[in-house]
């Protein structure tokens, strides 16, 4: 299962060079973000930079908020989708581990 950089990365490679610049260019707005880490950003150091300063969930919602505003509704969908898909997938991760460690606990 992709992990979330690599969600935003392939959501991102949808954008044409002058989606992208747009998307950047909102991405400047949040707080953190300085139009000098985005002049020469690809699409790798724009996701990059993102994870870095909001956190990975952070980043998925701030990511949807922008492509929204851009009017890019089908891209939202389908991160919106992959994105719970990575998430679940997650949980079971968890509950698996942790049913292991309480069997090693417990001796089952």
């Amino acid at each position: 299962m992709a992990s979330v950089k690599e969600l935003l990365v392939n959501t991102l490679k949808e954008l044409v060079k002058d989606d992208l610049k747009e998307f950047q260019w909102h991405l400047k707005n949040y707080e953190c973000v300085s139009a000098s880490e985005m002049e020469n950003a690809d699409i790798l150091d724009t996701v990059d930079t993102m994870v870095a300063y909001f956190g990975p969930n952070e980043a998925v919602k701030i990511t949807m908020n922008i492509l929204k505003k851009m009017n890019q509704n089908l891209l939202v969908e389908e991160l919106e989708n992959e994105n719970k898909q990575v998430q679940d997938q997650g949980d079971v991760d968890a509950s698996t581990t942790i049913g292991a460690a309480s069997e090693q606990i417990w001796g089952k």
